[in-house]
């Protein structure tokens, strides 16, 4: 029985023992730690565990809980008020000190070195060489894993940052390195002794890694790209009491193995990166200030400023030379409207000179004819006396019967009409007058031609042979002036055959239709005189240059002026027989007529 009450004691001392300790467990007070994650919750745990380790023993009435957060988690878990004491990079600590004013108790004093490493495989040697490349990142937010780098790049060129391709692959941040290797991204963005650290995990895997843009000048063993920055703080929440904050950074500074721990330095070259990207603290919320203006932009503005003042004394300078040349050209102009004008009226005297020595030539011809035109009018107006005298001895005799009076009237109109006709023609060819272009059938102009020049060639003893083709389409010309052409080609043929034997005194007025390049009609007259020397068809149609001893040497160049006006030519040549001299002349068609 004995034995049985002191069993029962001694379980009800155990059984109370347990609850005791039950109860002092459940009454422990617990802190909650958040850590920033970056290569996973596993090596974040093992990171810091000495750290935790230190503050247990420390404090083994408080229960030390760590939450391995990124950095949204970090945000979200201090807005919930959650978390008494933050672990975390400089710039994230620098953002949530303004948004969440917690406050840094402690700093690392051993570990990797916040900077940044840019890796590749390819043979990059500068951030230049990332232009129009694709960047890998763990998070646009990160400091080491990206403002870091992306702060050196604009202080380098700052148009550089915009033409880069960034890609976020987020936490842990060995899945920048994963990018790069699996060909998604050209280059990525490590935080300082990653590298080292991946490679020395999995050399198989990350070796074909290297790192550029290197900087030689900071204290560290470990490939870095970038400057290095204070380490990472140990911060207090708001919610955390000064007095137990002041314990913990006591024993932080104490902790002799693991993490080690120091006083907090100065966060200003975290905050100048921040101020230079304008993010974090330094992000504005507000319209730009004039002031922050000339601040941020002070130098662009100068240049602004220097630009438009260049751009006025320019514009300035343009504005005098355009005046300057809009005077001369204006003055240019009216010497141009003066010489317009000058060449103009002198133009014009040319015509009237031309219409001139063309009525001379004219005259010159009919002169050539005149004793042959004398002759053509004698024959009418001998009929005429002789009719009259006839007339008058019938009534004298008075024998003068109503039928003779008619036969005579008659006989002496048809005489008159002859000789009017003759002298019509004459005064037609010789009148002055302004040049007029009319559709002219060729048959009909050769047919007038031929009433001048047929009493020249008659008593010349001359058979003029006309051949004219009947599909000759109508010139568009000024028929006097084409007229006096043709009585000057044909007067010269009947001149070349002056001394030749009866038989030769023949020439032929042959028209034909020709294409030269331009539908036209080709006129040609030829003779069976002499002929000209190749010397002489030389100087053809050349003013002041004749073969004919009374000659003036007008007349033929006349005639090429003429032609030439019409769009026509006229060209020389001796037979194939070689016997005389054949002329031809050539005018386009009226259609074609400019």
């Amino acid at each position: 029985m004995l034995c049985f009450f002191r069993r029962a004691l001694l379980l009800a001392v155990l059984l109370a023992s347990f609850l005791a300790g039950s109860i002092s467990a459940l009454a422990q007070p617990t802190k909650r730690i958040g850590v920033l994650d970056v290569l996973g919750a596993k090596h974040t745990l093992a990171r810091w565990a000495a750290t935790i380790e230190g503050l247990e023993q420390a404090f083994p009435d408080i229960t030390f809980e760590v939450e391995a957060l990124d950095i949204n988690g970090l945000d979200k878990a201090l807005s919930e008020n959650r978390l008494d004491f933050v672990i975390t990079n400089p710039g994230n600590y620098a953002e949530l000190e303004y948004r969440h004013h917690i406050s840094r108790i402690a700093m690392v004093q051993r570990g990797q070195p916040v900077a940044s490493t840019l890796v590749t495989t390819s043979d990059f040697t500068s951030m230049e060489d990332l232009v129009g490349k694709k960047l890998a990142v763990v998070s646009k937010d990160a400091f080491g894993g990206f403002h870091v780098i992306i702060s050196e790049m604009d202080k380098t060129n700052p148009s550089l940052p915009r033409r880069i391709e960034v890609m976020e692959t987020g936490y842990p941040m060995n899945l920048v390195a994963e990018a790069v290797l699996d060909g998604k991204a050209d280059a990525a963005v490590l935080r300082t002794c990653t590298l080292e650290l991946l490679q020395q995990q999995d050399p198989a895997r990350y070796n074909s890694l290297r790192s550029f843009a290197l900087r030689q000048d900071q204290p560290t063993d470990c490939a870095i790209s970038s400057p290095i920055f204070p380490n990472w703080p140990f911060a207090k929440t708001p919610k955390t009491d000064a007095a137990f904050a002041k314990q913990v950074a006591v024993t932080l500074l104490s902790i002799e193995q693991g993490n080690f721990w120091t006083v907090p330095l100065d966060y200003q070259s975290v905050h100048d990166v921040l101020r230079q990207l304008q993010i974090g603290p330094y992000e504005r919320t507000s319209p730009i200030s004039l002031r922050e203006l000339v601040e941020d932009h002070g130098e662009w503005l100068i240049l602004l400023a220097g630009a438009l003042i260049l751009w006025a004394i320019y514009s300035v300078r343009i504005e005098t030379l355009v005046r300057k040349r809009t005077l001369a050209l204006n003055e240019t102009n009216e010497k141009l409207l003066l010489e317009m004008d000058r060449r103009k009226r002198a133009e014009e005297a040319e015509r009237q000179h031309l219409r001139e020595l063309e009525h001379v030539a004219r005259l010159s011809i009919l002169g050539e004819m005149a004793s042959s035109i004398a002759h053509e009018l004698n024959q009418p107006l001998a009929a005429i006396s002789n009719y009259a005298q006839g007339c008058l001895l019938r009534l004298k005799a008075n024998k003068f019967s109503a039928d003779d009076m008619t036969l005579a009237a008659n006989e002496i109109a048809q005489q008159t009409d002859r000789a009017a006709e003759v002298i019509k023609r004459i005064r037609a060819f010789v009148r002055k007058k302004d040049t007029k272009q009319v559709p002219v059938n060729v048959a009909d102009l050769i047919a007038d031609c031929a009433a001048v020049y047929e009493a020249s060639a008659n008593r010349a003893g001359v058979k003029v042979v006309v051949d004219i083709a009947e599909d000759l389409p109508l010139l568009t010309v000024d028929p006097i002036q084409i007229q006096q052409v043709l009585l000057n080609l044909v007067q010269n043929a009947i001149d070349a055959m002056s001394d030749v034997p009866a038989e030769r005194r023949k020439a032929f007025l042959v028209a034909r239709r020709y294409h030269d390049g331009t539908d036209g009609v080709s006129i040609s007259v030829r003779d069976f005189g002499h002929g000209m020397s190749a010397e002489d068809l030389g100087h053809f149609a050349e003013a002041f240059y004749t073969t004919k001893a009374e000659g003036i040497g007008l007349g033929l160049a006349l005639s090429r002026s003429i032609l030439e006006a019409h769009g026509g030519s006229m060209r020389a040549e001796s037979p194939q027989d070689g016997v005389g001299l054949e002329v031809a002349i050539w005018l386009p068609t009226g259609e074609n007529h400019e």
